[in-house]
């Protein structure tokens, strides 16, 4: 790859190294101090995204003490990578925005917070213990309260392919952290590989940045979910996104299995979104080089994925970026006595939970994409409803005259109006975490 300082591109916002790693306590006056000693808190919550800073922001603004911790140098998880545009109107979806805004208000209804810091443990009670980075002074180990939310996100699923490990071979998201927060080109040449709402938004944000973005092409052959007639399913959910109308329309009907069956064979080889080719029809075979990324190997493959003999060549780039889904991250709920449940709908195994988002342990609740992977305007949906379950078990005062168990409602309304989702069936997949619960008989 070229020097880094060679590929930035115009309005870098490189982060000081002496801001990394402070033990910040900020109050609504927006002051800053480092704490003597341990301090009780109504609420902990473990994630700063969209979900968590938006219930921050309003159970601190009920009255509650709440302390936000955050492994990242900065709030706003995931949502500060994004960049989209929106076809509705051409505004333009702007996360690290909309992240320094959610920060913000956050802050100035009296939330606290931590950046920097891994909360690895989980005690019933509630305690959560803490460590920090290596030389870092200061910072208590552990923190109390009466509540705690769990919305650490999600994280990606890897795709195993030869070449993999080579320097300018990296997964969709880091290539979303090297453009849209760092302003750093991941390559001058790049291959996606993996089409999902990550990949097109993200090759959209790579080309915006001046990067050639070659194409996007299918995963392996061996990676499940593969095949064309697969994929035209799993782009249906984005159809809005889409930049052309005739996209939009067509993407309407991709929900049907038999529309997927006929397009994956009628389908041109190849089309273009906002001038990038995405070989529907091309799957990647392997990534090629010594000491960092050369080229890649791509075949042709049939409506089912199969290779097509003898239609093997090979691309010159200088970075591969691997797309290959979202898992709900959820680690530190399995170290408790939760009950989880698998759900394809949702991206993997989530943890057992109400419609109102409280778990089966007293004071323990969770929201946005470690209970199912979808778009951040609905994990800002989810902050706001576990905000007002957290408001009502606490006995905190609130202005709101909404409950959770309305809220709860709304999420489900505003999901059917979403621009995308990342699978067409999330509401089935919620759904089915309902039913459970509701059999285990609620909190222990």
């Amino acid at each position: 790859m070229p020097r880094l300082a060679e590929q930035r591109h115009p309005g870098a916002r490189v982060p000081d190294p002496g801001d990394r790693g402070r033990l910040l306590h900020v109050r609504a006056d927006g002051s800053m101090s480092t704490p003597a000693g341990t301090e009780a808190f109504d609420l902990v919550v473990i994630g700063g995204g969209p979900a968590g800073l938006t219930a921050a922001r309003d159970v601190a603004a009920a009255g509650g003490r709440v302390m936000v911790v955050d492994e990242n140098h900065a709030m706003g998880g995931k949502l500060r990578g994004q960049l989209h545009e929106d076809p509705t109107d051409s505004s333009w979806w702007k996360g690290w925005e909309l992240a320094e805004q959610g920060e913000k208000d956050a802050v100035a209804a009296g939330a606290r917070m931590i950046t920097d810091v891994v909360a690895w443990g989980l005690e019933p009670g509630w305690t959560v213990r803490l460590t920090y980075p290596a030389g870092r002074n200061g910072g208590p180990s552990h923190l109390t309260s009466r509540a705690v939310l769990v919305a650490t996100g999600a994280v990606e699923r890897p795709m195993p392919v030869t070449g993999w490990t080579l320097p300018g071979a990296m997964t969709i998201g880091a290539a979303q952290v090297l453009t849209n927060i760092h302003r750093v080109k991941p390559g001058r040449r790049v291959l996606v590989v993996g089409m999902d709402v990550l990949s097109l938004t993200i090759a959209r944000a790579m080309q915006l940045a001046g990067v050639d973005v070659m194409g996007i092409v299918l995963p392996p052959t061996a990676v499940e979910g593969s095949s064309p007639r697969a994929t035209l399913g799993r782009l249906a959910p984005m159809a809005k996104l889409a930049p052309a109308m005739y996209m939009r329309l067509a993407g309407r009907f991709l929900g049907w299995s038999w529309v997927q069956a006929l397009a994956s064979r009628l389908i041109p080889r190849t089309v273009r979104m906002w001038g990038i080719p995405l070989h529907l029809r091309t799957a990647l075979v392997a990534i090629q080089g010594t000491d960092q990324v050369t080229g890649a190997v791509v075949v042709n493959v049939t409506a089912d994925g199969t290779p097509v003999a003898g239609s093997e060549r090979e691309l010159a780039v200088d970075a591969v970026c691997l797309a290959n889904g979202l898992i709900p991250l959820n680690e530190l709920l399995a170290t408790l006595d939760c009950a989880f449940l698998r759900s394809p709908d949702l991206g993997g195994t989530v943890p057992v939970h109400s419609d109102t988002l409280r778990t089966q342990l007293d004071g323990m609740y969770v929201a946005g994409n470690t209970i199912g992977v979808e778009s951040a305007k609905i994990a800002e949906k989810q902050g706001a409803l576990v905000a007002l379950s957290i408001i009502e078990d606490l006995g905190l005062s609130t202005r709101r005259g909404c409950t959770a168990a309305q809220g709860a409602l709304d999420l489900v309304g505003a999901r059917r109006t979403m621009e995308f989702q990342f699978d067409v069936n999330v509401q089935r997949g919620h759904d089915k975490v309902q039913r459970a619960w509701e059999t285990s008989g609620g909190p222990a």
